[in-house]
């Protein structure tokens, strides 16, 4: 996750990082369901929902930071990394404890950070890969302008 050169690709990325991270949210959501519920039946309501989106849309939003500044350092990179995580770990909890998604005892809560850093891994991933692709396709169109 790099500052983009051009600021005006910045919201493309953030709805995407936002429809990637409901998604993935709701896929977890129904295979934890599935497997730690011993009846195997999935109830989502209103407010679950809404929280899920809200999630996203932090998520989206928040990697607005990455913007702040073209050509990070690494060091810098790295503390926008940290930043963000935080900045969503803090908006999963929140939004959880509100939404009662997990009691309040240590077994549930490790859970629950365990779901939120495997999402947050996969959604790095994607989005690494995302770019890679992007640049990939960059490449191979420069190296055909070059040879014509």
């Amino acid at each position: 996750m790099n500052c983009s050169e051009n600021k005006s690709d910045m919201f493309p990325v953030m709805v995407n990082i936002c429809a990637r991270v409901v998604t993935l949210i709701f896929i977890f959501i129904a295979l934890f369901r599935k497997f730690f519920n011993p009846s195997g039946k999935l109830f989502i309501g209103i407010d679950d929902i809404w929280g899920v989106i809200f999630i996203g849309a932090v998520s989206g939003l928040a990697f607005g930071i990455f913007y702040i500044k073209k050509n990070l350092s690494a060091k810098e990179n790295a503390l926008l990394q940290v930043l963000y995580f935080a900045i969503i770990n803090a908006t999963v909890c929140a939004t959880g404890f509100y939404l009662n998604w997990f009691k309040k005892e240590l077994k549930s809560i490790l859970v629950m950070e365990a779901m939120f850093v495997l999402i947050y891994l996969l959604v790095t991933f994607c989005v690494y890969m995302f770019d890679f692709n992007e640049a990939k396709k960059i490449n191979e169109k420069l190296k055909a302008r070059k040879r014509g």
